[in-house]
C-alpha cells in the first residue's frame, strides 16, 4: 500500500472507469436541456416534467445498484451493463426517444427515463462508488482517479458544444463510441482480491440484507438525507435543467451561445480536474462536515449571484465557481460515509443517501421550479432557490455529525461489537 498511486496499476484502471463514463456523459449531457428547449422545443415547464421523470425512475434504479455493487464489491457485473447502455446511446436517443417527444410527449419521457436512468443518472453513482472502492481496497485517494473523469468531462464538453451547433445527434454517435472503449476496458481490467485491503473492503465478509436494512434505522442517515435534499437536488435544478439554457438565451444567435458555453463548460471543468486532485488533502485537514457546509455555501452564493448579475463576464465566473462546489462535495460525501457508516455499505449509502435523496429532490421541485421560471423570469427563480439552499446550509451547521462526533460514534459501535 506504501507504492506511489502513480505506479499502481488499480489507479489508472480506476481513472480510465471515470475517463470512459464521463467523457460520454459529457456528450449526453453538457447540452441534454439546451437539445430539450431549442432542438426540440420543449417549454421550461415540459422539460422539468423530464427532469422530474428521469430522477423518478433513477432513485428506484439507484436503489437496486448500490445495494447490488455493495454485494459484488469489485465484481463488475453492473458495470459491464454499464458498458453496454452506453454504447447504445446513440440508437436509443436519436430513433426512439426523440421521435416519441415529439409525437408521443408521455412516452418518451417514461421511456427516456428509463433508459437514462439505467445509463446515466444512476449510473453515475454506480460508477463513482465502483471507483472509490478500488481506491479503498488497492490504497489511493478516490479524488486523484477522479480527476480524469473531470478532464474527460472537459473534453466531451468542448467536443459537444462544436456538435450540437452542427447536429446534436453527433454527440449521441461520439458517445456510442466511447462505450466501445468501455467494453474494452471492462475486458482488461480483473482486480487481485489477494491485493486489495481486506480490513477496508472485507471482500471475504459478504453483506446480508438485514445488514443493508438497518442503514434505514440510523437518525444519521436521514440527517444526511435531509442535508442533500435541500442543496445538491437544488443546485441540479439550477445548474443543469435552467441554467443552460438561460445562459445561452444572453447572446445575439443560438449558435453562438452553444459554442461559448461550451468552451466556458470545458474550462470549468478542467478546473475541477485541477481541484480535484488536491481536495482530498483538504477535507482530510478540515474534516467532512466543514466541507459539506462549505459546498453548500458555494451552491447558494452561485445561485444567489445569478439572480442579481447583469453582466455576461460576471455570469461566466459564477459558472466557474462550479469547480468548487461540485469537487468538494464529492469528496466529503465519501469521506462523511466512511466515518459514519459501515465501510462495506458505501455504495447503498452513496446511491440512496446521495443520489436518491438528490433525485428525490429534483422530482419535487424540477416541474414547479421550470414553471416558476417561465412564469417569473431567471432572475426570481434563482434567488428563492437560492435561499432555499441557504436554510439547508444552516442545517447542515446545526445537525450533521462533526469528526470528532462521528470518531466517537465508531469507537462505540466497535466497543458494542466486541462486548
Amino acid at each position: 500500500m506504501s507504492t506511489a498511486f502513480y505506479k499502481n496499476t488499480n489507479y489508472w484502471f480506476s481513472s480510465s472507469y471515470s475517463m470512459v463514463y464521463y467523457a460520454a456523459g459529457s456528450l449526453v449531457f453538457s447540452f441534454y436541456a439546451i437539445w430539450l428547449s431549442e432542438k426540440i422545443g420543449l417549454t421550461a415547464k415540459q422539460t422539468g416534467i423530464v427532469y422530474s421523470f428521469n430522477y423518478f425512475i433513477a432513485l428506484i434504479i439507484m436503489f437496486f445498484y448500490g445495494v447490488t455493487q455493495d454485494k459484488l464489491v469489485l465484481r463488475k457485473h453492473l458495470v459491464w451493463f454499464q458498458s453496454l447502455i452506453i454504447t447504445g446511446a446513440a440508437p436509443f436517443l436519436i430513433y426512439v426517444y426523440e421521435p416519441l417527444l415529439q409525437s408521443h410527449f408521455y412516452l418518451g419521457v417514461i421511456s427516456g427515463s428509463i433508459y437514462l436512468g439505467l445509463g446515466w443518472i444512476a449510473g453515475m453513482g454506480l460508477i463513482d462508488s465502483y471507483c472509490e472502492k478500488i481506491s479503498r481496497a488497492f490504497g489511493f485517494e478516490f479524488g486523484q482517479a477522479r480527476t480524469w473523469g473531470c478532464i474527460a468531462y472537459a473534453i466531451g464538453t468542448f467536443v459537444a458544444g462544436i456538435l450540437i451547433s452542427k447536429n446534436p445527434h453527433l454527440n449521441f454517435w461520439a458517445a456510442s463510441v466511447v462505450g466501445i472503449f468501455f467494453i474494452i476496458l471492462n475486458i482488461f481490467y480483473k482486480p487481485d482480491f489477494n491485493k486489495a485491503n481486506l480490513s477496508m473492503i472485507k471482500v471475504n465478509e459478504p453483506l446480508k440484507m438485514s445488514e443493508i436494512v438497518t442503514v434505514f434505522g440510523l437518525k444519521d442517515f436521514w440527517i444526511f438525507v435531509v442535508y442533500v435534499l435541500g442543496t445538491y437536488s437544488l443546485y441540479n435544478i439550477y445548474d443543469q435543467q435552467l441554467f443552460p439554457v438561460y445562459f445561452t438565451n444572453l447572446f445575439g444567435t443560438e449558435g453562438a451561445g452553444y459554442e461559448i458555453y461550451g468552451m466556458l463548460n470545458s474550462l470549468q471543468v478542467f478546473l475541477e480536474a485541477a481541484v480535484m486532485f488536491t481536495v482530498p488533502f483538504i477535507v482530510n485537514k478540515v474534516g467532512a462536515k466543514n466541507a459539506l457546509i462549505f459546498a453548500a455555501c458555494v451552491s447558494a452564493a452561485r445561485i444567489l449571484m445569478t439572480g442579481y448579475a447583469e453582466s455576461i463576464v460576471f455570469i461566466s465566473i459564477i459558472k466557474l465557481m462550479h469547480c468548487l462546489e461540485i469537487t468538494t462535495v464529492l469528496v466529503a460525501v465519501f469521506k462523511y460515509i466512511a466515518i459514519n457508516f459501515d465501510k462495506r455499505l458505501s455504495a447503498t449509502v452513496f446511491l440512496v443517501g446521495y443520489q436518491v435523496a438528490g433525485s428525490v429532490g429534483v422530482i419535487l421541485f424540477s416541474t414547479l421550479a421550470g414553471d416558476f421560471y417561465d412564469a417569473n423570469g431567471p432572475a426570481e427563480t434563482f434567488k428563492g432557490l437560492g435561499l432555499i439552499v441557504v436554510l439547508f446550509m444552516v442545517f447542515a451547521i446545526i445537525f450533521l455529525n462533526s469528526e470528532k462526533k462521528s470518531m466517537l460514534r465508531l469507537q462505540n459501535r466497535i466497543k458494542d461489537t466486541d462486548e
